[in-house]
């Protein structure tokens, strides 16, 4: 906690900013979101209760699909396996065959469907002839045979896999699908502003300390600005890292300004950057802005304390209670000293 003129802050939950909210034309995208990840919460429940052998979730990187499987596992408190970016044929059988009542999650997989030997793994991993006993997870047979030894398991849990493309046409892959939930998980432009502007909605944690919702909403509404007209994709991972440049420049950790660092990210190579401050500059700049936030405390009005703060700094009121903290610490440390 902050105490600074009779206010109090919570500096790691930030402000709650009531000028911060949706519009009506959010609400009606977020709604469609929600019923499209249900949709997906769904599927992978299904995987967990044994109810299906598996489901695949494409889309583009950064709409979430990721976090609504995972969150869901871990919601039903599901033992799962995870695995990313490169597997055999032969790696996909190891890890069935070592955890065989699990869900395994394969993320980013992509080049394990062009392994004729995974391929096989997956059909029988993912269907069986026998029939359903009731009350029983379905048995599937699953084999690997070299000309040396034959190996084989016995498979009762899951595979849910997510990717950013749809399984390549092939038959064999043609009959996965047919074995499994296949979705495919796309969002438009609005809908993915809608859901930044929800995530706005919390502030959000970075390595540099909280973001206060004020500040994310300031951030999100610069992504749109600068994405319009460029054909520039939305999604969460802008978001998120965009935060991130600007926590950096409010902590003076930075020579750049974020709007710099931000529409770099956006445009993938530097354009129209501002004035550069130096490593001094930037030690000049953090001591001013110490040294203005411990003569503001001594003035009890709210408004009137961050309109001058805001005047002088061009920052946020939070930061200033960053600044305030800061102050009080460096002086509390004085006084035991």
């Amino acid at each position: 906690m902050i105490w600074s003129g009779g206010f109090i802050m919570d500096i790691e939950k930030g402000f709650k900013d009531t000028s911060i909210h949706l519009s009506a034309a959010d609400e009606d995208c977020l709604r469609t979101i929600d019923a499209k990840f249900q949709l997906i919460r769904d599927q992978v429940a299904a995987v967990a209760l044994g109810l299906s052998s598996g489901a695949y979730m494409f889309g583009p990187g950064g709409c979430g699909k990721s976090y609504a499987v995972i969150d869901e596992l871990r919601r039903r408190n599901v033992p799962y396996k995870l695995y990313d970016s490169r597997m055999t044929g032969r790696g996909l059988y190891n890890a069935l065959e070592k955890f065989p009542d699990a869900v395994h999650l394969l993320e980013d997989m992509e080049q394990l469907f062009r392994d004729t030997g995974a391929r096989g793994v997956l059909r029988s991993a993912l269907w069986s002839q026998t029939p359903s006993i009731e009350g029983r997870r379905p048995e599937r047979l699953v084999t690997w045979s070299t000309h040396q030894m034959e190996h084989s398991t016995i498979f009762t849990g899951g595979i849910v896999m997510t990717a950013n493309r749809p399984l390549p046409d092939l038959p064999e892959l043609d009959a996965v699908k047919t074995r499994i939930a296949y979705t495919q998980v796309a969002l438009s432009d609005q809908e993915m502003i809608a859901l930044m502007r929800r995530l706005c909605l919390d502030g959000q944690a970075t390595g540099a300390g909280h973001v206060s919702p004020a500040e994310c909403r300031e951030v999100c509404d610069y992504i749109v600005d600068q994405c319009g007209g460029l054909n520039r994709r939305f999604d969460l991972r802008l978001y998120v890292n965009a935060v991130g440049d600007y926590a950096q420049w409010r902590d003076v950790e930075s020579g750049c300004h974020w709007h710099d660092l931000v529409a770099a990210r956006i445009k993938e190579r530097p354009i129209a950057i501002g004035s550069v401050a130096t490593t001094a500059d930037r030690q000049t700049t953090k001591t001013h802005e110490l040294e203005l936030a411990q003569k503001l405390m001594a003035i009890t009005d709210r408004e009137e304390r961050s309109r001058r703060w805001h005047e002088q700094t061009g920052k946020s009121e939070p930061t200033l209670y960053r600044r305030l903290d800061e102050v009080k610490k460096k002086l509390t440390h004085g006084v035991d000293n």
